[in-house]
């Protein structure tokens, strides 16, 4: 789970690098990755990675999904900042040895 989610965090920041502040884009991509290990617990299931994948998707719709929004407010991060360069309608699965995404429709 640990590399999962680090390459889908990786994913997200790298679209803030250089757009907002280095430390709080740093502090950021921490948080996103604490939140979304201690939510995965009880929900990763490598030997069946299809089962819980909507409860592992993370959304970015007219709204940051919940674990971005609380990690941005922890980092120091304006909401607004955030969301206005992540791409929207932004649908990005973390499943076992897979993460993928979706840009577009929803």
């Amino acid at each position: 789970m640990d590399l999962e989610v680090q390459v889908a965090v990786n994913f997200l920041i790298g679209y803030l690098v250089n757009k907002l502040p280095r430390r709080r884009v740093q502090l950021f991509g921490e948080e996103v990755v604490k939140k979304l290990t201690k939510k995965f617990e009880g929900h990763w299931y490598p030997e069946k990675p299809c089962k819980g994948s909507g409860y592992r998707c993370l959304l970015i719709t007219d709204s940051l999904d919940p674990v971005l929004s609380s990690a941005a407010k922890e980092s120091g991060l304006n909401l607004k900042d955030v969301k206005a360069n992540l791409p929207e309608k932004l649908c990005l699965w973390i499943d076992p040895r897979e993460v993928s995404y979706r840009i577009g429709e929803l």
